[in-house]
């Protein structure tokens, strides 16, 4: 089975692996609707959480789409 990690906003901002600013994924986190985000987001109680695989899926889509 495979095993499945979620990310807080902060460690994914703190994180080496991502070149993003706590802004910025506070931003990616408001438009999740329209930027397709919202399918590695999951919501447990008033908090956010990050689904790694998922969100790791959906930054190479970002690069495909806007490169062709």
């Amino acid at each position: 089975m495979d095993e499945k990690i979620y990310l807080e906003i902060k460690q994914i901002a703190e994180s080496k692996n991502y070149p993003f600013t706590l802004g910025q994924v506070r931003h990616f986190l408001l438009m999740r609707h329209k930027n397709g985000l919202q399918k590695a987001i999951r919501k447990v109680g008033k908090r956010l959480y990050f689904r790694k695989d998922l969100f790791e899926d959906w930054i190479e889509e970002q690069g495909e789409d806007k490169n062709g």
